[in-house]
């Protein structure tokens, strides 16, 4: 029984752990990444955690060891995490749904597997402290999504196509809005489930449709000039 259990939990963790690991990896290096379908891995996430949470709540009393105490104690933390990441990626009702499945199923869980005082406190403490903040960052961008818009408006290739620059319009409604310039580098890395590219570097930050007469052109590969100010490309 102790056995079975610890594989549910490493397919918990592993499905909590995934994008923040991968997210912190790459960000350590200069990379950014797009799951091709955030929707879908939500739902696939949503359903591995209350199937499992289901077979834990039904099973009889679990045997404890220390690996089990500290796999239990993390779970929460990590759900919690790997929400805000998954709502920062695709702020979408249904994502964030899908995230508090994920989270109430993990404290499900830790609540039947963990019966350590030591490991209760540490688990709600670090999952109620980080729950209130996280949560406000989830509303504050499912918010953004719904009231605002970001259209990109025209893209221009540097002269041998190793970098490009996205010029998009943020309107954000009532608020106004802004004029945003981003760099990319062309080359990306297509893996199975989600494209890794070099984080793309903001170059200017203007008002709202000053894109409409904006002068922008590329003075060499990596020398941007936008209205008479040359910006240098470090990505």
């Amino acid at each position: 029984m102790k056995d079975k259990t610890k594989i549910k939990l490493v397919i918990l963790l592993f499905t909590s752990s995934f994008l923040p690991v991968i997210s912190l990896i790459l960000y350590c290096f200069g990379y950014t990444f797009s799951l091709f379908n955030y929707t879908f891995f939500a739902v696939v996430s949503a359903l591995i955690f209350l199937a499992l949470t289901l077979i834990i709540s039904k099973s009889a009393e679990v045997e404890q060891d220390k690996i089990l105490r500290i796999m239990t104690a993390l779970l929460p933390l990590l759900s919690l995490i790997n929400s805000v990441i998954y709502i920062y990626k695709n702020s979408t009702f249904s994502v964030a749904v899908c995230m508090t499945i994920c989270f109430i199923c993990s404290a499900v869980t830790a609540e039947k597997i963990c019966k350590s005082k030591n490991t209760k406190v540490f688990s709600v403490i670090s999952s109620g402290l980080l729950s209130v903040p996280l949560l406000i960052i989830s509303v504050l961008l499912i918010s953004a999504g719904s009231f605002g818009a970001n259209s990109v408006v025209e893209t221009i290739y540097s002269p041998d196509k190793t970098y490009y620059a996205e010029i998009i319009d943020n309107d954000q409604g009532a608020l106004g809005g802004d004029t945003v310039v981003y760099v990319y580098k062309t080359d990306k890395l297509n893996l199975l489930i989600m494209t890794v590219s070099k984080t793309p570097q903001r170059v200017y930050l203007g008002e709202w449709k000053e894109y409409e007469s904006m002068q922008i052109q590329w003075e060499s590969e990596q020398s941007l000039v936008i209205n008479s100010k040359e910006y240098y490309i470090e990505i």
